[in-house]
């Protein structure tokens, strides 16, 4: 073999080599930084229904045991409130226990059209209105899908510590991302000010762990933990692909909390994803008299 072609050989190899080795971390967590701040734009005017179970144990210090039982029917939308800087996901019920509670659709409506500063208040309203269907003494507005991207947010990155660890048996993701890049990553909230609030408004800090394409940013899989001295908090989120969307969309998450006072509560959650369709809005003037 000549010089030339040896040179040439050892140049492709060298490519070759480079284009095998593995993304760093700061690379990785890049991608995924911005992977989620164009996931948010394009998620946003997208409704997911939601079809959620929950279950109430609560046992007081006397041994009694009482059970409760709700099922929840919503809409799903992510939203970006006027006069807001970041992406808020809002659960609009619109059946409890089977029975319907409102004309469907129409809050919703009057929140994607209002652009108003003042729409915040009202999405807040939304928020809350709909947190009081959630049994069991927990008032909780944590129970949404993709909560856990908040802590892979570019500006949020520093608040956290990554670690990258085994990520076991990546099957289950078949035809979600190519097994050899795959990465599990751990994080930890280690500032104040925590993301999640706990009781009395209190530092309630976070870990977990996300699975997710480390070539292309895409998060497969997110599990949160909060903890305060008050409560445990557990968020299993699975995603999925759905026909006619070009992203992955939540499908499955799974909750348990534990509220540690006199009475011993635990509160279980499954909620399954489906029905996403494109939340438009057309508007007609009607002409002068």
């Amino acid at each position: 073999m000549s010089r030339a072609w040896t040179g040439v050989a050892a140049v492709l190899l060298a490519a070759t080599l480079h284009a095998g080795d593995e993304p760093t971390m700061e690379v990785v967590l890049a991608r995924v930084a911005a992977y989620v701040a164009d996931y948010q734009k394009r998620l946003a005017g997208i409704v997911a229904e939601e079809h959620y179970r929950q279950n109430v144990q609560t046992t007081t210090r006397g041994g009694r045991t009482a059970r409760q039982f709700r099922e929840l029917r919503s809409d799903l939308l992510l939203v970006k409130p006027g006069g807001e800087d970041r992406w808020l996901q809002f659960r609009d019920v619109f059946e409890v226990d089977r029975k319907p509670i409102r004309d469907r659709d129409q809050r919703l409506y009057k929140l994607f059209l209002d652009t108003t500063p003042t729409s915040r208040t009202k999405a807040e309203a939304i928020q809350a209105e709909s947190a009081r269907y959630n049994i069991g003494p927990l008032l909780r507005t944590v129970n949404i899908p993709i909560l856990a991207l908040v802590f892979v947010e570019r500006s949020n990155q520093p608040r956290m510590k990554f670690e990258k660890a085994d990520t076991g048996n990546v099957r289950r993701f078949a035809g979600l991302a190519e097994a050899k890049d795959i990465w599990l990553i751990e994080y930890r909230e280690l500032a104040p000010g925590t993301l999640i609030r706990g009781d009395a408004d209190k530092d309630m800090p976070s870990h977990g762990r996300m699975w997710i394409d480390s070539a292309t940013g895409r998060i497969l899989r997110t599990e949160l933990r909060s903890e305060d001295l008050v409560i445990r908090a557990f968020i299993d989120v699975a995603y999925k692909a759905e026909p006619g969307l070009d992203l992955l969309v939540p499908g499955e998450m799974r909750e348990n909390y534990v509220l540690r006072r006199s009475d011993e509560a635990r509160i279980d959650g499954r909620a399954s994803y489906s029905r996403f369709r494109q939340f438009t809005v057309t508007t007609t003037e009607k002409p002068k008299q």
